[in-house]
């Protein structure tokens, strides 16, 4: 904003004096037109007042052009000093973040680990109350077949089926006692 204040002050100040210049050279111009070759009094006040006009317009040009060079010597400071400041909140910012993300890192790779173990944990122990089980399993099944009496039979034994004996009954079915004691009779 101030960069565009400056430019219309430089801009008018530019103007005003291509307009006392242009006013000057007229001026002289009109002096021609009159004819008079001698030098009089009032055409070297002509000249002078000529000078003046031209000296001062010189200098009102070479102060609107030093004036703006500062300018634009104080809006270069300005703006590198902005980006050296939004650079540094920038380069904080980033910090910032790469810390939360390592520590959100860390913290749910602790709870990752803690869950594991405690998977591992709940595992451990099903597998040992599964093996518990199957050892009850076959403890009461070596104690059932070990205290199954064993179904007496009148029946004669006619051979084996997958390694058990094959009874023959009075209407001549044919059955093997199971690990359960009870009779399963065999398709013929």
């Amino acid at each position: 904003m101030k960069l565009q204040i400056h430019e219309n002050k430089k801009n008018r100040l530019m103007s005003l004096s291509k307009k006392l210049l242009l006013l000057s050279l007229f001026f002289i111009a009109s002096n021609v037109f009159y004819g008079q070759t001698a030098k009089t009094k009032e055409q070297t006040t002509v000249e002078k007042t000529t000078k003046s006009t031209k000296k001062k317009a010189d200098k009102t040009a070479k102060d609107s052009k030093a004036t703006a060079d500062k300018t634009v010597k104080e809006t270069k400071k300005t703006t590198a000093k902005a980006t050296k400041d939004s650079k540094a909140a920038a380069d904080k910012t980033v910090k910032e973040t790469k810390k939360t993300t390592a520590k959100v890192t860390k913290d749910s790779k602790a709870t990752a680990d803690k869950t594991v173990k405690e998977t591992q944990k709940a595992t451990t122990k099903v597998t040992k109350d599964a093996k518990a089980t199957v050892k009850e399993t076959k403890t009461v099944t070596k104690s059932t077949a070990k205290t199954t009496p064993t179904v007496k039979t009148a029946d004669k034994v006619t051979g084996t089926y997958n390694g058990k004996k094959v009874y023959t009954g009075p209407q001549g079915g044919k059955y093997y006692i199971n690990s359960n004691g009870n009779k399963t009779y065999i398709k013929q």
